[in-house]
């Protein structure tokens, strides 16, 4: 009897070496899930529990991510596990990436393979942008 409730446990902790915890969310359906982000009443979701999508080969989420998209004035924030990744790409270097769409569409997707850590602002170019003026004040 000792035995096998070893090795459950020891099978139970080898599963739960490679989970990752992400909020999962997404401001359209809860605005907390927003730029205003609000981490202590929103659902986290254990990644490697999670199935993936049908349109993607069975594979184990090992990062979140946080994707918001500004279209026409209008902003989207949408946070959960990620699947796959980009060609040669680094989770979490950089940490976000802004991209341009046709017409007004702004895009910003930003991964990292910590516990909860797509719970950061995602305001990338507006922090970059805050420290050159901060620069340039301190210069004048």
């Amino acid at each position: 009897m000792y035995i096998i409730l070893s090795e459950t446990q020891c099978s139970f902790q080898i599963q739960n070496a490679y989970s990752i915890f992400c909020y999962d969310c997404n401001s359209a359906f809860d605005p907390r899930c927003g730029e205003e982000f609000d981490p202590f009443s929103l659902g986290v979701v254990n990644c490697s529990l999670k199935d993936p999508l049908e349109h993607i080969p069975p594979v184990e989420s090992k990062f979140c991510r946080s994707i918001k998209m500004e279209i026409y004035g209008k902003v989207r924030v949408v946070r959960g596990c990620g699947f796959l990744t980009e060609e040669n790409e680094k989770i979490g270097d950089p940490p976000c990436r802004r991209q341009t769409g046709t017409g007004d569409l702004f895009v910003t997707y930003c991964t990292c393979d910590t516990d909860l850590c797509n719970k950061a602002a995602l305001n990338g170019g507006a922090s970059v942008l805050a420290l050159m003026l901060l620069s340039l004040f301190l210069v004048c």
